[in-house]
């Protein structure tokens, strides 16, 4: 998490806004697009596009483990020894997303193993979150 010495101070507005953008994924992107005056607002945009991101691969990842987890579940005990897995999955899943909400919402640009790295180009921002000029 850093704060960039170019970014301008964080409202508490944006703040509030980017850390419901993680929970509300699948509404706050639709939003974001839909309203001008949020796209002018480069902390916004990075959480909106890094919940997106986040939101999508929690949605496949938990898809792929459970119809594999009903899959392999016929093939006698082996779906009861998956089921612990399955909900470690889900309990990492949730606490990350809420470790970038909060993170969010203390005015901090959160960083995500691969997903940060995912949405970069997204964002046109160079390596380090500074924006290439």
């Amino acid at each position: 998490m850093d704060k960039s010495p170019l970014d301008p101070p964080r409202s508490a507005e944006d703040r509030l806004l980017a850390a419901l953008a993680y929970p509300f994924w699948y509404l706050a992107f639709p939003i974001f697009l839909l309203a001008p005056s949020f796209q002018q607002r480069p902390f916004l945009k990075y959480h909106v596009y890094q919940s997106l991101a986040l939101g999508l691969a929690i949605l496949w990842g938990g898809v792929t483990l459970w119809t594999t987890a009903a899959v392999l579940g016929k093939f006698g005990l082996f779906g009861l020894l998956l089921y612990p897995f399955l909900k470690l999955a889900e309990w990492v899943a949730f606490l990350t997303t809420v470790y970038a909400a909060i993170g969010a919402w203390l005015g901090n640009r959160t960083e995500l193993p691969y997903i940060t790295e995912f949405v970069r180009p997204l964002l046109h921002e160079g390596p380090k979150g500074n924006s290439p000029e």
